[in-house]
């Protein structure tokens, strides 16, 4: 089963098993709906807990989390740090986006020649926009806004993404 991240626990909140979370998904509201069903994972001794969505709160880039099996603060303390994942196939993104793991070993094209500037190591966020980190074969890395007026097309079947290049950029 393959995993998308959708954040971390930070802390317990309240006394009944409450979690406070960051958050790593634009679609909480879709991926954390009562009763879907998560996977909480322990990174350091690869431990999964799999949970049942109870509530969920917004709150800028932190969420609320109460989780069907977690009841207590002392179960929500032991949690700390865990990563919140949910399975690929219950998480379909709409049409137009994509998850930011998926761009990474993209083929970077110059969409007017097709000339191969290199692969996409990492994606960046930052406040303003998302930027891709551009690994060149001989030459050090640059990077490309994820934005529109850069990103003519990403093809992800072939793992090509095709960008306008502007003076300065290379």
């Amino acid at each position: 089963m393959e995993y998308v991240r959708l954040g971390y626990i930070r802390k317990p909140f309240g006394l009944k098993g409450g979690l406070r979370c960051f958050s790593l998904t634009d679609f909480g509201k879709e991926r954390f709906k009562k009763g879907n069903k998560l996977s909480l994972l322990n990174e350091s001794t690869n431990e999964r807990l799999d949970v049942t969505v109870k509530a969920f709160r917004p709150s800028g880039d932190f969420y609320f989390l109460d989780l069907e099996e977690i009841t207590s603060i002392e179960q929500a303390e032991e949690l700390k740090g865990y990563a919140i994942e949910i399975d690929k196939d219950s998480a379909p993104m709409p049409e137009g986006y994509f998850r930011f793991s998926d761009l990474v070993g993209c083929q970077l094209q110059d969409e007017k020649t097709g000339e191969c500037l290199g692969v996409v190591s990492d994606v960046l966020d930052y406040a303003v926009t998302k930027t891709l980190r551009i690994k060149r074969e001989n030459g050090k890395d640059f990077f490309v806004p994820f934005h529109d007026s850069f990103i003519k097309d990403v093809d992800l079947d072939n793992k090509i993404i095709k960008v306008e290049v502007v003076e300065g950029m290379l």
